[in-house]
């Protein structure tokens, strides 16, 4: 009995998949062919009339770029690249999917980076260590209302930077919360202060403060007219509502440390100036210093954050 042999060999591929196949490389090599001619100068394609160039005989140089654009019509209208593209708009005609929104996905997922871990709200940045003043208080007795005209009296008597007296339009005034100060340094700054209090009889906090030039004759409520001043009184508000009720004393210590505002370098980038503003550093931090001390450190606006 003979046995019956199988054929284990591979079944031929359709000559379909092989005619589409040698139209597809027949489409890819023309569209290589078309992407080269962006290198031809862009007066040879232009159709003849357009603009208002002469026509004028071709230079030596540019028989060549002629001659391809030449070929590449002749290639556009042989047979193969016409039944190549006639095959292309039936298979377009009888599938309508958008192909080209499949590949930009595809695109787009290539070029969106890992995604990160899920996005936080938006918070403001507040320099922690520029949130709070020292306690200079303990063991004083508070500054109120019914004590302030002993108190300014004897702070100006001491040696300060900062000499300071009730701002009024009125000398006959009597004394009443808010009270606006006048604080100034010689030749650097001048701030005004205004202090309210909690209840009646309760110590005296510090509200707001406006910083201005030493000469300006601005009104308390009103706004320096130079950069330096300006940012000078943000520096020094956003340390006064970082810690309400403020004491006056913990204030008054603060301003003390602008004696040598335009000559003092920032502690962070050893600059006097700020490379963003050109302002010299307004902020403040309270810290240790090489001494072991402690005592105001000088930042830019900028460098607080570092």
């Amino acid at each position: 009995m003979s046995a019956t042999v199988e054929n284990h060999s591979t079944p031929p591929v359709p000559t379909d998949v092989n005619a589409l196949q040698d139209k597809l490389k027949t489409l890819t090599e023309f569209s290589a062919r078309l992407r080269a001619l962006r290198q031809i100068p862009a007066v040879l394609v232009r159709p003849p009339g357009a603009g208002s160039i002469h026509t004028v005989a071709p230079s030596p140089p540019l028989q060549h770029e002629f001659q391809v654009l030449n070929e590449v019509s002749g290639t556009l209208l042989s047979q193969p690249v016409q039944e190549a593209l006639a095959a292309a708009r039936d298979s377009e005609q009888k599938d309508k999917s958008d192909i080209n929104s499949t590949v930009r996905r595809e695109t787009q997922k290539r070029k969106r980076p890992p995604s990160p871990e899920s996005p936080q709200p938006y918070r403001p940045f507040e320099p922690k260590s520029s949130s709070s003043f020292p306690e200079i208080d303990q063991g004083l007795p508070p500054v109120r209302l019914g004590t302030l005209p002993g108190f300014i009296r004897e702070y100006n008597g001491a040696d300060h930077a900062v000499k300071m007296h009730v701002y009024s339009p009125s000398r006959n005034r009597p004394l009443a919360c808010p009270v606006v100060l006048r604080c100034m340094i010689r030749d650097v700054v001048t701030v005004f202060l205004t202090l309210g209090e909690s209840a009646t009889g309760a110590p005296l906090d510090v509200e707001c403060a406006t910083a201005f030039g030493p000469r300006e004759q601005e009104p308390s409520h009103s706004q320096s007219q130079y950069l330096v001043y300006q940012n000078l009184s943000q520096q020094i508000a956003k340390m006064i509502q970082s810690q309400p009720q403020t004491s006056l004393r913990a204030v008054l210590n603060l301003l003390c440390s602008y004696e040598e505002l335009f000559v003092q370098r920032c502690a962070v980038c050893d600059r006097i100036l700020s490379v963003e503003a050109y302002v010299p550093p307004v902020g403040r931090v309270w810290t240790k210093m090489g001494d072991g001390a402690f005592g105001w450190e000088a930042r830019h606006a900028t460098c607080l954050q570092r």
